[in-house]
């Protein structure tokens, strides 16, 4: 459903209407139960009163914020529309629907629960009725539009300040790809952009169990990362201080038929080295590849594709014997910093990013810590920052535009170039990787010819992010 007529303006008869009709279906309604004596009663329990502004903006409200039992109210319909929501009366439903950047907000009046498309999240206590106004837990109503919220809890009231959603973007051209988002139960955060101009930044899904994704968020970006290793051994190429040809010996001894398996080999998976390693906190560097050289080989090296996370392991460990520095130091230095991605970086147990989930026979739950190793899995960002990435790269900004055309080239069957795979498609050359960690699912597409940049960063297990980077980049030619 998508009404998007301006009910809001609180002069307006259709305002005085809509109120009337709030309060007589809230009164009404066997759910709520709140009778003139008992909303009295509410009302002289009320600990503290509550000063709210909305984008640096007093408002006159129509029945005064509160707080009680330490949860802070506000009138629904005014807060809502301060925060850019437009605000319907659904007869039919006897609900209060909300429409915010493309999302359908549902409350019934007198329950705990606020409905935001397909996730809900939990009022920490009903909405009242107050002398003709409908108050709700202004928190969750805040979390559910993606505003932002700061106390500050004085001995006389709680001020408290409120910033309408700035992050999300959604272009009315994006709107069909937004629906495409949520018909297939995207969780997670998108980015869609023309020759570097957003189109869709949005969040999608539950962070945690009472909190949307936000877009801004920090996330996991899985074997994304081996984009940024093959980028940062081209560096050394393009420098001169790593050959193509050179072999694994001559940087990590050790490794079954190392003289024979070459940079270039790993680079596009075709070194014959097995893909799976032990993940378990704790695991060192020097440990993993210690594991690696206990490995056989699965295949001739050379002779065909078997994706390999060792072989993106050892070009980490390749990268920090010849820079001296180590792998997340190195990519810090030579790429993040100067970029401006001040919003990535390795992973650590501590690192605040959205949660990933896991399915449960048949219910999402909270997945356990992603454990990766460098080269192959260990790196967070925003979708922000990767555009950025993206930029840089169509920009020959850390890479010349003939190092990266050794990239996005096809070297076995499976379309591998080093670091990226790539399509030959009708609309032009596209480079693409997915990844999956535990709790997570992303991607990232680049139509190298017409500029459209598609960046995924899911936290839920097992989504198709290849086929939703390629649906996704069909719709965006209409951008």
């Amino acid at each position: 459903m998508s009404i998007f007529s301006t009910y809001v303006h609180k002069k307006s008869m259709f305002n005085r209407i809509l109120s009337a009709i709030l309060v007589t279906s809230a009164l009404l309604s066997p759910s709520v139960g709140i009778s003139p004596v008992q909303a009295a009663s509410a009302a002289a329990a009320t600990t503290k009163p509550a000063s709210i502004t909305v984008d640096s903006e007093s408002v006159t409200w129509e029945y005064a914020p509160f707080v009680e039992k330490g949860t802070t109210y506000a009138p629904l319909r005014q807060a809502a529309a301060a925060l850019g929501g437009q605000v319907k009366w659904n007869q039919a439903k006897q609900t209060v629907e909300i429409y915010n950047h493309g999302d359908t907000i549902t409350h019934r009046a007198g329950t705990n629960v606020i409905q935001i498309n397909d996730d809900r999240l939990m009022l920490p206590a009903p909405s009242k009725n107050m002398s003709g106004t409908l108050m709700i837990p202004l928190r969750t109503l805040s979390d559910a539009m993606k505003a932002g919220l700061q106390l500050t809890n004085t001995s006389s009231q709680m001020i408290i300040t409120l910033q309408s959603d700035s992050s999300t973007i959604m272009s009315s051209d994006s709107a069909a790809i937004d629906q495409y988002l949520k018909e297939t139960k995207y969780s997670g955060i998108a980015l869609v952009a023309s020759n570097g101009d957003i189109q869709l930044r949005k969040g999608y899904g539950l962070s945690d169990i009472n909190s949307l994704v936000r877009p801004d968020q920090k996330s996991r970006i899985a074997s994304i990362t081996k984009g940024f290793t093959a980028a940062a051994i081209m560096q050394q190429v393009q420098q001169g201080n790593i050959s193509l040809e050179d072999p694994v010996s001559k940087y990590v001894s050790g490794i079954d038929r190392g003289n024979e398996i070459t940079i270039h080999m790993l680079l596009s998976h075709t070194s014959g080295l097995p893909s799976n390693f032990t993940r378990e906190e704790g695991i060192t560097m020097e440990d993993t590849l210690a594991e690696i050289r206990t490995k056989k080989l699965m295949a001739e090296p050379g002779a065909e594709y078997r994706y390999s996370n060792n072989g993106y392991i050892l070009l980490a460990a390749i990268l920090e014997r010849v820079s001296g520095k180590e792998y997340g130091a190195y990519l810090q230095e030579q790429f993040f910093k100067p970029i401006g991605m001040k919003n990535t970086g390795t992973a650590t147990p501590s690192t605040k990013t959205m949660k990933g989930y896991t399915d449960q026979k048949g219910t999402w739950a909270e997945a356990s810590y992603y454990v990766s190793q460098s080269g192959t899995g260990t790196l967070y960002s925003t979708v922000d920052d990767l555009l950025k990435w993206d930029q840089a790269l169509r920009g020959n900004k850390v890479l010349s535009e003939e190092i990266q055309e050794t990239m996005y080239t096809q070297y076995s069957d499976r379309n591998y170039g080093y670091g990226w795979m790539v399509s030959e498609t009708d609309e032009g050359t596209v480079v693409f990787h997915n990844g999956s960690g535990t709790g997570y699912s992303t991607g990232i597409s680049r139509n190298l010819d017409n500029g459209i940049t598609i960046i995924l960063l899911g936290n839920h297990a097992g989504m198709d992010m290849t086929g939703m980077l390629n649906h996704i980049q069909k719709m965006a030619l209409k951008l």
